[in-house]
């Protein structure tokens, strides 16, 4: 298997020359399911309406409603095109929604990864994490096999990271500086870190699979 050093060079490599598009794919996908909800969705409306209460709840609440329906086919198309992009493929715009066709399937799949997640970290913080990355790899698995459903997906994902949850923790670890980067600058180094992380995470699928899972996609 790879050096997660590897894996972050080859990642680099692929996004060579394809940067613009991969950074709109990360940003619209950010857009739909993380910009508008929690406190940064309870500041905007604030902002926008003057602090009133009824109509800024009414904002967050909307905006985590939409949050919570387009989570799982923007996150299946968010590793369709990373993992485009780490076949050699050029990547388009229409792959961050190739997800909707199979909208029951992945919006089960995030709410049942969110749902396990939760209850993992009700025992304590490191189980939550522990439950994130076993899980981790469920979208590229349905992107490979999108006749399974969510439970199978899940399934193979805890097969797949299986021996691989520290090596996948420490190479997350290894993108804190650029996190720093992104804060500090406003979040511009954020529009680097996405595409760099998102790409990364698909070549550590990619490596693992075959051996793994006995056969290759």
């Amino acid at each position: 298997m790879k050096e997660n050093r590897e894996l972050k060079e080859m990642a680099l490599s692929q996004l060579n020359g394809k940067w613009v598009m991969a950074v709109i794919v990360s940003v619209i996908a950010w857009l739909l399911t993380d910009a508008f909800t929690g406190n940064g969705g309870r500041e905007s409306a604030s902002f926008i309406f003057d602090n009133g209460t009824w109509v800024q709840n009414r904002f967050s609440s909307l905006a985590s409603l939409i949050s919570l329906l387009v989570s799982g086919p923007i996150n299946f198309g968010l590793a369709a095109y990373f993992l485009g992009l780490s076949r050699n493929d050029e990547g388009s715009l229409d792959d961050l929604f190739s997800g909707f066709p199979l909208f029951g399937k992945t919006f089960l799949l995030h709410v049942l990864m969110m749902v396990f997640t939760f209850l993992w970290a009700l025992l304590l913080i490191i189980p939550g994490i522990i439950a994130a990355l076993r899980y981790s790899m469920s979208y590229y698995i349905m992107n490979d096999h999108p006749e399974i459903g969510p439970m199978e997906a899940i399934e193979m994902s805890k097969e797949l990271m299986d021996g691989q949850k520290m090596r996948l923790f420490t190479l997350t670890l290894s993108f804190i500086g650029w996190f720093l980067l992104g804060i500090i600058t406003f979040g511009l180094g954020f529009l680097y870190l996405m595409p760099y992380y998102n790409a990364t995470i698909a070549n550590f699928y990619e490596d693992l699979k075959a051996p793994k899972l006995g056969y290759s996609y």
